[in-house]
């Protein structure tokens, strides 16, 4: 299901900038506009980009102090609570947010570029996405952790793919270390490393 913003209804709402420059100042006593104000600018953003309920709901919130900070609305907590987390409902009954949908999407374009399971669930976590649903999205996705290791050799250009020969015990060990920072195994970082690369295109050819 869609959801359309609504249409300037004239009032001037629209005039007001996402960002107050400091110019007109207005304080709404019509709540109902605030709401559709607030509405049309979280409508705005998910066409962009996606985003956890978590996540959207601390977007709108900051955005309503920017608006309080700026004169345009005068807030009190509960007020700015209420109007964020109506929306967050109504975005949620639509279909706008989805935080399963959200993670899926995540798992997947983060296991291509060759992410490590603790490397997602932390950024899964940052995006404030519930961590069971972080670990089903993930275990669903089904990418095997050796996999999203060579895969991130790849785009790094090292393991079996670096340039010229094998390097030295500190050479490997440095390669190692770049995969234990970004989450992998210590010993699933060895053991990419070592691998041909034969054995690589071998293994990532399988999938």
């Amino acid at each position: 299901m869609s959801c359309a913003p609504p249409g300037d209804d004239g009032d001037g709402w629209d005039r007001i900038p996402d960002e107050p420059d400091g110019s007109i100042r207005a304080t709404p006593t019509d709540p109902r506009k605030l709401r559709e104000k607030l509405r049309r600018s979280g409508f705005a953003y998910l066409q962009r980009y996606s985003a956890s309920e978590a996540h959207f709901f601390e977007l709108m919130e900051k955005k309503l102090r920017r608006w309080e900070a700026a004169g345009y609305v005068a807030l009190g907590e509960a007020s700015v609570a209420g109007l964020v987390g109506d929306l967050t409902s109504e975005f949620r009954e639509l279909g706008l947010l989805d935080d399963a949908g959200f993670a899926a999407s995540r798992v997947a374009s983060a296991r291509r570029k060759g992410a490590s399971r603790l490397k997602i669930a932390l950024g899964l976590r940052a995006k404030g996405v519930d961590g069971n649903l972080a670990r089903t999205a993930i275990e669903e996705e089904g990418t095997d952790e050796m996999v999203a290791a060579l895969r991130f050799c790849r785009r790094r250009r090292i393991g079996p793919w670096r340039r010229g020969e094998r390097p030295d015990r500190d050479g490997l060990n440095r390669e190692i270390a770049i995969l234990a920072r970004q989450g992998f195994a210590t010993q699933l970082g060895r053991a990419v490393v070592l691998l041909s690369l034969e054995e690589a295109e071998d293994k990532l050819g399988a999938i």
